[in-house]
């Protein structure tokens, strides 16, 4: 009998257009890839474009094709998703 213990991580999702959820957490498996929650974000907040657009845990980028495991991630994780690089300044 297999008794595998499902790992659940608490996801939060912050771009520039918002964050999803718009409070506290959402659930989501440890094995599942990290670009399912991205995408559920993206469907969300109705973002147009990500190309370009890089996934950053504590200023460290993590790998979204990759599940929260698989990128080292566990516990209550905030995911800054947004463009590469920011935009330019005042002029």
């Amino acid at each position: 009998m297999n008794t595998r213990v499902e790992v659940i991580l608490q996801v939060r999702v912050v771009t520039t257009s918002g964050s999803y959820p718009d409070q506290g957490y959402d659930r989501a498996p440890a094995h599942q890839p990290v670009k399912v929650q991205l995408a559920e974000a993206v469907r969300k907040l109705r973002i147009r474009d990500t190309n370009g657009w890089v996934a950053l845990v504590n200023g460290t980028q993590i790998e979204p094709e990759k599940s929260y495991e698989a990128n080292g991630l566990k516990g209550d994780v905030v995911i800054d998703y947004g463009p590469k690089e920011g935009g330019g300044g005042n002029e």
